[in-house]
């Protein structure tokens, strides 16, 4: 296991290496266009080549490309430990994060080297206990550079996910100021009390429905009692937009389901009646639903199951039918109409760029062979978001699409991908082939000055990041002379101070200096 530990490790390590070598490729090809001022730069074009070589989001290629780069340029000492395989990735990620407020460049190589020579017995440690070996470096020749606990702030954020089990819940994980978690939790507590007592929801289950409320833009939670008298069963509009694809047959499921209340129990007796055989028997399916009903997608989200749909959704939902363009002509102008549109993006569900989820209805409608040259039909339309609508217009990735809406891009690299509706599994029938492309023939359009129609950033990315670790290094040296000041302070009021205090006014006076030898 230890072998193929370092093997795994090893290959990561060459796997971020290939990612530095296309990133420098790029930007040495990059001469005369001033590609980083895009609004789809270098950056943005080499991480959308590997997330689609690696099946993962843009937002993790561009993490790894970041270490991958750090790895390349800051730290070739620790790279060479990881090439080898004695390290992981997880521990290499946190030594590119704690170093990243090193600007010079010879501090940079003695925590390079000071810390590839000690890295290998980090791999035991917690989290925290690595940070605080990685600090200890970077504090002994540039204290400015340390990352203050006060800045955790800037890791902040809340993440939605589908778990993928066809239960139609999604996990919800957030990282908040403090002050901000403490109103959400009262708020939610608050708003799971304003219910009646014959809500048949458990406390939990009030809360979690309060939070989905709070995303509706609704000041109170619904009561679940379904009494007409209840003064909290009135429902509220909502102002936000939910689209969801289903089967007709489910719409109009009228199955009850219980989704609400405490799990029921297991046996209908005490567990000290149960018999072995009783325990280990298989788990019988659900009576409260029915056991094949259609499942519905909801875009951007996970799969919901039927009865969950019929009882939650469509009661409330406004129920577009998505009618099937078959062998229907081309429409006349570039914008599809409103029919074709919705098809479209449900037959699509997300982006059809490889390993993107962005959901369909946030998408561009991307006409696979350029407008006027390809018509607007189902045969020639795809949902891409804006990134990689950009990545295909302006990088030279090329796609073929294919009656049923399968698309095969190919990178400029030659690498062919292909990926598929999201509704072949689930609605087949969206997926039937629909009338060929004729391609008109028309004067190819001059592209001399193409890159000019290209979106501009304000500010390149490599000044956002310098500015980002400047600001951060100003905030870390006014606190280090503060805490300087203070402690010359108390030397002045007590000469007679332990030798750790004056020790420390020097080192953040001059922070390359060794410690007394005692």
């Amino acid at each position: 296991m230890g072998a193929w530990s370092r093997v795994e490790n090893a290959a990561c390590a060459r796997r971020l290496f290939a990612s530095a070598d296309e990133l420098e490729r790029m930007l040495a090809a990059d001469k005369s266009d001033n590609r980083d001022q895009w609004c789809l730069d270098n950056w943005g074009a080499v991480a959308a080549s590997i997330a689609a070589a690696q099946q993962v989001s843009l937002g993790v290629a561009s993490h790894q490309l970041l270490i991958a780069d750090a790895l390349r340029r800051r730290l070739p000492r620790v790279a060479e430990v990881f090439a080898a395989g004695a390290i992981t990735y997880r521990l290499i990620s946190a030594i590119v994060a704690r170093t990243r407020l090193v600007t010079n460049t010879d501090a940079m190589a003695k925590v390079d080297i000071e810390i590839a020579a000690r890295v290998q017995a980090w791999g035991t440690l917690s989290a925290d206990k690595t940070a605080i070996e990685i600090d200890y470096w970077v504090d002994r020749y540039d204290p400015a550079a340390v990352r203050r606990t006060e800045y955790s702030a800037r890791g902040c954020h809340v993440d939605v996910r589908d778990p993928e089990d066809g239960s139609g819940t999604a996990w919800l994980e957030a990282r908040l100021l403090a002050t901000d978690a403490e109103a959400v939790d009262q708020r939610l507590d608050a708003m799971a009390r304003g219910v009646c007592e014959n809500d048949p929801r458990t406390h939990e289950q009030r809360r979690a429905a309060a939070l989905g409320a709070l995303g509706q833009l609704a000041e109170r939670l619904v009561c679940g009692c379904e009494d007409p008298d209840c003064d909290a069963a009135q429902k509220q509009p909502s102002a936000v937009v939910v689209h969801v694809v289903a089967h007709e047959e489910s719409l109009s499921d009228d199955t009850p389901a219980r989704l609400d209340g405490t799990n029921p129990p297991l046996f209908d007796k005490p567990l000290s009646e149960v018999t072995w055989g009783e325990a280990t028997a298989p788990t019988p399916p659900p009576t409260n639903g029915p056991a094949n009903t259609p499942p519905a997608v909801l875009l951007g989200g996970g799969m919901l199951p039927a009865p969950l749909l019929a009882a939650k959704v469509a009661g409330t939902a406004k129920i577009v039918p998505i009618h099937h363009p078959g062998d229907a002509p081309p429409e006349p102008r570039y914008i599809p109409s409103a029919v074709l549109a919705t098809f479209i993006r449900c037959r699509d569900i997300t982006c059809r760029f490889p390993g993107c989820d962005e959901p369909a209805f946030d998408c561009d409608l991307d006409h696979t062979i350029a407008y006027p040259a390809g018509p607007t039909q189902a045969s020639n339309l795809k949902c891409l978001c804006r990134q990689h609508h950009l990545l295909k217009t302006f990088w030279g990735w090329q796609d073929e699409q294919h009656l049923d809406g399968t698309v095969v891009w190919t990178c400029p690299q030659g690498q062919t991908y292909t990926t598929y509706p999201g509704s072949r599994l689930l609605f087949p029938t969206l997926c039937r082939p629909t009338a060929p492309v004729t391609v008109r023939v028309t004067p190819d359009p001059d592209a001399t000055n193409r890159t000019l129609a290209m979106p501009r950033r304000t500010t390149t990315r490599t000044h956002n990041r310098a500015q980002a670790i400047n600001d951060e290094r100003r905030h870390n040296e006014a606190a280090l002379r503060a805490e300087a000041e203070k402690l010359a302070r108390q030397q002045l009021q007590n000469p007679e101070n332990n030798w750790d205090q004056t020790y420390l006014v020097s080192r953040l006076r001059s922070p390359g200096n060794d410690p007394p030898p005692f």
